[in-house]
């Protein structure tokens, strides 16, 4: 549980200090098979079937659903506290993808050098996280969402995240 509110707490942290950005990456880039902003954990299901666990974390005004489908591939879903809508109704408000499997539209994955982001699209943000990893966010929408690239010490994508506010 605490790696979800670091999660989070990151990514809020990440939205709101986030200024402008000046890429070319469509809003369209942060969608898995159709699983982005706006969808549910329902959606999600049915592209990528039942999760293997499932944890919930509810606490401090929100309830957030993650979906595992395994250590490398996460979704998250989110809602108010109160809220005791089932888990499928849930929005979909991020994922972490660290499975060399699961491309974004454009066909980028875990292992592939980040400069190959950077040719099609412009860079990102660099910053530095809580742990010391290197990212890369690009921003839409006024920075409520972000999707983010981690790289490694040889600057390729160790993992691809996505943040939305509600």
């Amino acid at each position: 549980m605490k790696r979800i509110v670091l999660f989070l707490l990151t990514m809020l942290s990440i939205l709101f200090s986030a200024t402008s950005f000046a890429h070319t990456m469509p809003e369209s880039e942060m969608f898995l098979r159709g699983i982005g902003p706006k969808t549910t954990l329902a959606q999600v299901k049915t592209v990528y079937g039942e999760p293997a666990s499932k944890d919930e974390f509810k606490g401090e005004g929100v309830r957030v659903v993650t979906y595992v489908y395994s250590p490398l591939f996460k979704v998250f879903g989110r809602t108010y506290a109160e809220d005791t809508s089932p888990d499928e109704k849930l929005t979909v408000v991020g994922y972490m993808v660290k499975d060399k499997n699961i491309t974004t539209p454009s066909g980028f994955s875990v292992g592939m050098p980040y400069q190959a982001v950077v040719k099609k699209f412009g860079p990102g943000e660099k910053f530095k996280n809580y742990n010391g990893r290197i990212g890369y966010i690009y921003g839409f929408n006024n920075d409520v969402k972000t999707l983010t690239f981690y790289v490694d010490k040889e600057d390729k994508i160790s993992e691809i995240n996505l943040g939305t506010d509600f």
